[in-house]
């Protein structure tokens, strides 16, 4: 809204008060009357934020039962610290920012905020409770919980931290997040944001859009949408349905296997077994020691660079495209169809790569 609409905005309003005024039955004796300075620091407080503020702390607590595995954590606004630790009940400590009109507006906010603590069945949840009036309320949250709970994030945009626990459940989570030491796999739905993983991450989720970056985690598997994705030094397998991500892959601890439609994959120090089968999925891979290879692609580019030690049976097969490969190498032209079939060093584990409609660049380690 500009300066002028704003003006006009003002001038209604302060017409509509005059005739109020003036049209209105009396009021009662002990009411306050008609005060435009108060009206204006209403204004003001709407216009230029709280003219009071204060920090206020609370803490809950629960001693879990045997049989609560999960705490809910949903719906609670962030940010968030949650702690695995070896103490038998779960602590919550919440410190919040009031802003308001004046102290009697922030001694009503500070009576309505609440935090507790409540167990039903295999599931322990923080109830939270305010009336910030339609103000944004700023809030902090560190819990600690015993390290055999499982958390569960989600249902509001917010940023969090996870140590230590014994897994993690995302419920359509948006914002950041850091995870590390946890015993049990991450799994459920990650929106966006940026989100990191630390070692020995059992990662099964799902993704939309936001960045995702692990170093060495355990295991991965995504199905991931308009996503980046970088994982580094990887200690077991990585699977990844994805459409139209962006992957960083360096270093392998396990088979890799990407399939879907669209996107880029980088992959650098390959050590393990690799399959690759999609459309439009721009393709860049360093092979670090001979495995074994699949890749088919439709309607895009791909590049391969080979081992610099050891031997491959390398077969390439492109269909209405451009075949280039290393000094030394003849295709073979059948129609539209290029194709080489050849023992590169000896010999070795079989790279098949297949191409319809892009270019297929295989390259040796000193280039072409």
């Amino acid at each position: 809204m500009g300066k002028r609409e704003l003006l006009l905005v003002v001038v209604f309003v302060l017409l509509g008060v005059g005739v109020y005024q003036v049209t209105a039955p009396a009021a009662p004796a002990d009411a306050p009357g008609f005060s435009l300075g108060r009206l204006m620091d209403m204004a003001k407080a709407q216009f230029h934020g709280p003219q009071a503020r204060r920090t206020v702390a609370r803490t809950a607590t629960l001693v879990p039962g045997a049989e609560v595995a999960v705490l809910d954590l949903t719906g609670v606004p962030g940010p968030v610290v949650v702690e695995g630790t070896d103490r038998p009940d779960i602590l919550v400590r919440l410190d919040a920012t009031l802003g308001g009109l004046d102290a009697e507006d922030l001694d009503k906010q500070e009576k309505a905020l609440t935090i507790a603590l409540e167990s039903a069945g295999p599931e322990a949840r923080v109830r939270f409770g305010h009336d910030v009036r339609g103000r944004r309320l700023r809030l902090e949250l560190r819990i600690d919980v015993p390290r055999r709970l499982k958390v569960r994030l989600g249902d509001t945009r917010m940023s969090a931290e996870v140590r230590g626990v014994a897994g993690l459940d995302l419920k359509d989570y948006a914002g950041d997040l850091r995870v590390e030491g946890l015993t049990g796999p991450v799994t459920g739905r990650y929106e966006s944001g940026r989100a990191e993983f630390g070692d020995g991450t059992v990662l099964q989720l799902k993704t939309e859009s936001g960045r995702v970056r692990l170093e060495r985690p355990a295991s991965v598997t995504l199905d991931s949408e308009r996503t980046g994705i970088d994982i580094i030094d990887a200690a077991g397998p990585i699977t990844i349905k994805e459409d139209y991500a962006r992957m960083d892959i360096r270093g392998t601890g396990g088979p890799v296997r990407i399939t879907g439609d669209g996107g880029t994959i980088a992959l650098r120090q390959l050590a393990h077994a690799l399959a690759i089968d999609a459309t439009r999925l721009t393709v860049d891979a360093e092979i670090d020691t001979p495995v074994p290879v699949t890749i088919a692609v439709k309607d895009d580019d791909v590049d391969v660079t080979l081992p610099r030690t050891g031997g491959v049976n390398l077969e390439v097969a492109v269909t209405d495209g451009d075949l280039r490969v290393p000094d030394g190498l003849t295709p073979t032209v059948a129609g539209t169809k290029q194709s080489v079939t050849t023992a590169v060093n000896g010999g070795g584990p079989l790279v098949k790569l297949t191409l319809e409609r892009g270019t297929m660049r295989v390259r040796g380690r000193s280039g072409t």
